[in-house]
């Protein structure tokens, strides 16, 4: 096996970025995590408590309406009982509210079910997609480092951090064989 490796600063770049992408994935994970539980609070929380309480107003608004219509039923003007057709449409409009409201709490308990389902789902899948991050990217940031390591004995370069200025004795590189590659 041979390659033609121009420049080691390269792969030292390459296995930076490569450790750069290992955190900005741990960040964006943790990200993901944080808006999973905001969409929980909000559909086990913050909603049915919203209809519940639209659901009240909506039984008082019934209550009222009808008390209205009754008390216009009961009215004679001019020996004539009124149509009470402005009544009428209040107290229908205020059943459909009602009802409306109804309908959100039984669609919010659906849903709560719905996301709770998906959330398992897709955190099975992120899991997987973790456990591959943290089994995959140290591999292949450590066949990076044996390689940046193997090619500066082979090239007699000192370490890029400077930290032995001395010159080196030349050392027989230790080519990288299958066996580092079919661990990464």
């Amino acid at each position: 096996m041979s390659a033609n490796v121009r420049s080691i600063e390269a792969i030292r770049d390459f296995r930076a970025t490569v450790q750069k992408f290992a955190e900005e994935v741990e960040g964006a994970l943790e990200a993901v995590q944080i808006e999973l539980q905001r969409a929980f609070d909000w559909i086990e929380h913050d909603r049915p408590h919203y209809w519940q309480l639209q659901t009240r107003r909506g039984f008082d608004l019934v209550a009222q309406t009808r008390v209205a219509l009754s008390t216009c039923q009961m009215r004679k003007v001019a020996g004539r009982q009124p149509s009470c057709i402005e009544e009428k449409q209040a107290c229908a409009a205020a059943k459909r509210r009602l009802e409306h409201c109804q309908q959100q709490i039984e669609r919010v308990k659906h849903w709560n079910v719905k996301i709770h389902h998906d959330a398992n789902e897709f955190r099975g899948r992120m899991g997987t997609f973790q456990r591959s991050l943290g089994q995959e990217l140290p591999k292949l940031i450590a066949l990076l480092t044996r390689t940046i390591d193997v090619l500066e004995r082979y090239a007699d370069v000192l370490p890029s951090d400077g930290e032995n200025t001395a010159p080196r004795e030349r050392k027989p590189a230790t080519p990288l064989d299958s066996s580092d590659v079919a661990e990464s």
